[in-house]
């Protein structure tokens, strides 16, 4: 991974000088969820209505030497802003290159196994560490073009030239100038392969890079995950094991390993329903003490169990789901659980 950042800014070059693109065509698309929500830890508890709003406006069109292009501005948040967009140009048999904000996300860690969404991605009273990726800035990538590699494999890379901006930016703006202690720069890199019928394969590998001259103790950060889901008739399987470490300027180092599994059973055309197991260990360096000659590490792991079903009919999904966390937010002895009762329609 060491000239990724050469690769792509190579490639991206190379892809913009071109011709002018043919008109494009605009479209709409997104879907409205509505929820009622009871929650609650040891100490509170609560009850919620919300409405979620998720519109894609995108744009694509070709290039007089037969390159694709699209454009995609989403809104889904809960003000009016917009939050993600993407540029992305294909180039045929020389693959994909795109340039996103805080878009393109590449990391593996989740399964997709779940009649509403996988595990603790859709529904979780907790906060777990699952890792870093480069959707979280500002990011550009390349893609390697779809049936080139065995298996149907298909390699993805990416890199951040910038960790400080966390937020979209404008053409032609910067972001605000910040230390850079524990980071840089990330690069990372994703695999996915099809070797057989209803198996599929993903890998990723993440790094941070501290790119200021600091002290040679800074740690940087680091990440990876593996996993699999596999499709059978009725029933899908999935699995993923991964681990992450923050980078660190200075103190000691907390790292997490993270494993999550699941199965979902589909009734019929209309009615799923899934179970979903995900754990997380939290490991917590500790400072040598007074008098001591070597330093201790606390370990608490964090369990989560889910349950969900979903019923479709006529472009509207029902669904309810219900998690349960012991040690929630990584504190030995807190149990947290949520229960989610949801309709969603898409357009």
């Amino acid at each position: 991974m060491r000239n990724i950042s050469k690769l792509i800014v190579g490639i991206l070059f190379s892809a913009l000088v071109m011709s002018p693109s043919f008109a494009g065509e605009m479209t709409v698309t997104g879907g409205a969820t509505a929820t009622f929500t009871m929650n609650g830890d040891d100490d509170s508890q609560g009850r919620n209505i919300g409405i979620s709003n998720e519109l894609d406006f995108s744009a694509s069109g070709e290039l007089d030497n037969g390159y694709t292009w699209s454009y995609q501005v989403q809104l889904d948040t809960a003000t009016t802003s917009n939050d993600d967009t993407k540029l992305v140009v294909g180039m045929g048999d020389l693959g994909t290159i795109g340039i996103f904000n805080t878009e393109g996300g590449l990391s593996q860690e989740l399964h997709g196994v779940g009649a509403l969404g996988a595990g603790y991605d859709y529904i979780s009273p907790s906060a777990f560490s699952a890792g870093m990726d480069v959707s979280t800035y500002s990011n550009i990538q390349y893609h390697t073009p779809s049936g080139l590699l065995p298996l149907d494999a298909q390699v993805k890379v990416g890199y951040v030239p910038n960790m400080s901006a966390t937020t979209q930016i404008s053409a032609k703006e910067s972001a605000a100038e910040a230390s850079q202690a524990t980071g840089r720069s990330m690069e990372q890199i994703a695999l996915t392969m099809a070797p057989i019928d209803g198996l599929s394969l993903q890998a990723d590998a993440v790094r941070t890079k501290d790119e200021t001259g600091a002290a040679a103790s800074v740690e940087p950060g680091v990440g990876a995950n593996v996993g699999a889901k596999y499709t059978m008739g009725a029933i899908t399987l999935g699995f993923v094991e991964g681990g992450y470490q923050a980078a660190v300027a200075s103190g000691e180092l907390a790292y997490y390993e993270n494993t999550h599994w699941a199965v979902q059973y589909d009734v019929n055309d209309a009615v799923s329903v899934s179970y979903n197991m995900d754990k997380s260990e939290k490991n917590q360096r500790v400072a040598v003490a007074v008098g001591a000659t070597v330093g201790t590490k606390t370990l608490t792991e964090m369990e989560q169990e889910s349950w969900q079903i979903a019923y479709t009919t006529g472009g509207a999904t029902i669904g309810i789901a219900t998690a349960d966390v012991t040690n929630a937010d990584y504190t030995s002895g807190k149990d947290e659980r949520q229960t989610v009762v949801s309709l969603g329609i898409s357009f």
